[in-house]
């Protein structure tokens, strides 16, 4: 093919070049697979040997906590520490709170409604260094009478 902008013949590449150009990408391929399967191998590898880690630490946890009461102290305190574990106890609760006081509303106002309209609910708060607490709203009812 003749390129117009230099007026030379173009060479095409032959048969030979083209099939070695597609055998060193072959061979590229191949060197890239096999590198492929080996790192993949390596990932599976540490993946698992990371997930027989954590198994063990999580064994060690749940016996620290259910044989805290045996160990000595000091020496469950210090592997709490080396390990990072916040060990604790969750208790379910009940708790009935009460609460009182006057709402004022249009001398139209239908009392049943109230339920809907007012919004009182529970947060969670830390109430000690020691203990956290998650409350939820089970039900609300709310008894009325005119003052």
């Amino acid at each position: 093919m003749i390129d117009p902008s230099f007026g030379t013949l173009t060479e095409y590449p032959t048969v030979e070049k083209l099939e070695y150009k597609v055998l060193e990408l072959n061979t590229e391929i191949n060197r890239l697979n096999s590198e492929l399967e080996i790192v993949t191998g390596d990932r599976e590898f540490w993946r698992d040997k990371y997930n027989a880690r954590m198994n063990q630490i999580d064994t060690l946890e749940a016996y620290i906590k259910d044989q805290f009461d045996y160990i000595d102290e000091e020496v469950s305190q210090s592997i709490v520490d080396i390990f990072g574990f916040n060990i604790t106890k969750d208790y379910d609760v009940t708790i009935t709170v009460t609460f009182s006081g006057t709402v004022s509303v249009p001398l139209n106002y239908d009392m049943d409604n109230l339920e809907n309209d007012l919004n009182a609910s529970l947060e969670s708060h830390y109430y000690s260094a020691d203990v956290e607490a998650d409350f939820s709203e089970d039900r609300m009812e709310i008894d009325w009478s005119e003052s």
